[in-house]
């Protein structure tokens, strides 16, 4: 754990033991792969672990997202935070995800023990996000950075062509990236991603609020069987979401169709009949980078998107797929040569 992330966990078992008279103390966590520590509270002489992961929780997003990630560790995931908000609350417990944070709200769910404190008041120090890979744009670079590795090995200009942004952004948001320790730049001998995992789950984290809604997304109407068979490449399309991960997982049939197309994109409507419906099972958004497409599946988005779209639903089917595109495409990205 960073300092940062200590000072969270330590305030955040002080304000438990505020709220709810709830005693935990802290385990050491293991290998790399672990959550940042592990938590045991004892309860009626029943001891329960929990694997607790310290991450920022102002995104819908963010509690499928841990517990997709630790969905297969012996120990309960535990969601530590500076703040839970009543909405991500309800939404960590309809996951049975429990969590605590620094105000003292918590839930905790396990045999014989049972806690739920919300509405605490928000600390003082608690803040939105000011980093420049946080902005639309700063999330069009590090998404080019997370898909194409290599790329920090080139320049300012390859990386912003990439990305699809102005030559003036990638400055900023690698100095951002470096400053806060997710890479290393400036020796362009020792160019690297340093956690690309953190820089992953920060990006699915803030990508559905900050750079999906500026994709233009609309909805679409199409017959299911028709669509399902479409051939996206001629009008350079991509599919992501459920048919992205039934593709790259094999683990299920798509009932929701999300196409990534390049405008204008009349003709794909028309090829596949569909018309506008805004409750339609077919959603188009824009393309916003600008690299090939992988030579297997040249008409798929990225295991990245696709992990992030998935993540953003409330299905659990899609939080699965979610975790095996993670375990069989992105963590084997993430590992260096060799």
């Amino acid at each position: 754990m960073t300092t940062q992330e200590r000072q969270i966990l330590n305030t955040a078992i002080a304000a438990l033991n505020r709220t709810a008279r709830v005693v935990a103390r802290v385990l050491p966590a293991g290998t790399k792969q672990q959550p940042n520590a592990l938590l045991e509270i004892e309860r009626d002489h029943h001891k329960h672990r929990f694997a607790a992961e310290v991450k920022n929780a102002d995104r819908f997003e963010t509690p499928a997202m841990v517990k997709a990630r630790f969905a297969d560790l012996r120990n309960r995931p535990l969601l530590v935070a500076r703040y839970i908000t009543r909405e991500i609350a309800e939404r960590c417990r309809d996951l049975h995800l429990p969590f605590i944070d620094t105000a003292g709200n918590a839930y905790l769910e396990a045999p014989g023990l049972l806690v739920y404190v919300v509405g605490q008041q928000r600390p003082a120090d608690v803040r939105p996000d000011r980093f420049r890979a946080l902005n639309a744009a700063g999330l069009q670079v590090t998404f080019a950075l997370l898909c194409q590795p290599d790329l920090i090995l080139t320049n300012h200009r390859k990386i912003a062509a990439a990305a699809g942004v102005a030559l003036g952004t990638v400055g900023p948001v690698v100095r951002d990236l470096e400053t806060r320790g997710f890479l290393r730049f400036q020796q362009p001998k020792e160019r690297k991603l340093l956690q690309p995992e953190r820089i992953l789950q920060e990006w699915v984290t803030h990508y559905p609020t900050t750079l999906r809604l500026k994709l233009n997304p609309r909805r679409f109407q199409a017959d299911t069987e028709r669509i399902r068979l479409a051939d996206l490449k001629p009008q350079n399309a991509f599919w992501g979401g459920e048919v992205a991960a039934e593709r790259l997982t094999h683990f299920l049939k798509p009932e929701h169709f999300m196409i990534y197309a390049r405008e204008p994109v009349a003709t794909l409507l028309a090829t596949n009949r569909m018309r506008a419906d805004p409750n339609g099972n077919v959603e188009v958004l824009d393309v916003f980078w600008q690299f090939p497409a992988a030579t297997d599946y040249p008409d798929l988005v990225p295991p990245v998107l696709a992990y992030a779209d998935l993540l953003a639903t409330n299905d659990g089917r899609n939080a699965e797929a979610a975790r095996l595109i993670h375990e069989q495409w992105i963590e084997p990205a993430f590992r260096p040569a060799g």
